[in-house]
Parts: structure tokens; sequence; C-alpha cells
């Protein structure tokens, strides 16, 4: 799990929002599932912590609501997404 923990620990503490997203993109595709839920989770606290995220990876991140173990993940991180992204 030390690659999840990673991608986690980037996604709450790197100042560059846009090379953390590339990152996620890339890990949603990882034959680990636990590697992709945790680029799920990344992507909610990207979106809460900076306010933003890319269209592609909110993308990425909803083509893993088709996996059934990973659909809670996938639906948590983009409810976080439009949560912490729409406009005031």
């Amino acid at each position: 799990m030390a690659l999840g923990e990673t991608l986690i620990a980037a996604s709450l503490n790197l100042q560059d929002r846009e090379w953390a997203e590339q990152w996620l993109i890339h890990f949603t595709s990882h034959p680990d599932s636990d590697v992709r839920r945790a680029a799920a989770l990344a992507l909610g606290h990207l979106a809460r912590l900076h306010r933003r995220v890319s269209r592609e990876a909110v993308e990425a991140v909803g083509r893993l609501r088709d996996d059934q173990s990973l659909a809670g993940a996938a639906a948590d991180a983009l409810e976080d997404v439009e949560i912490f992204t729409r406009e005031p």
C-alpha cells in the first residue's frame, strides 16, 4: 500500500495541483485496486484543498465507478469535487 499512501500524501502536501493530478490520472488505471482507490481518494483531497481539479482527472476517477469494488470510493471522490469546486 506504499504507493497508495504516497498518492494520498502527495495530494495533501504538494502545492503543484496539476502535477499531482497527472499522476493521479495515471494511477487510476493501475492493476492494483488499492492504488486505484487511493487515486480516487487523493482527487477528493485535491478538490478540497485547491478548490478545483481538471476535467481529465474527474473523468479518470469517474471511470472507476464501473468497477464494483471501487464504485463507492469513486462516488465519494466525485462528491468532494462537486462540493468543494462549486462557485460560491
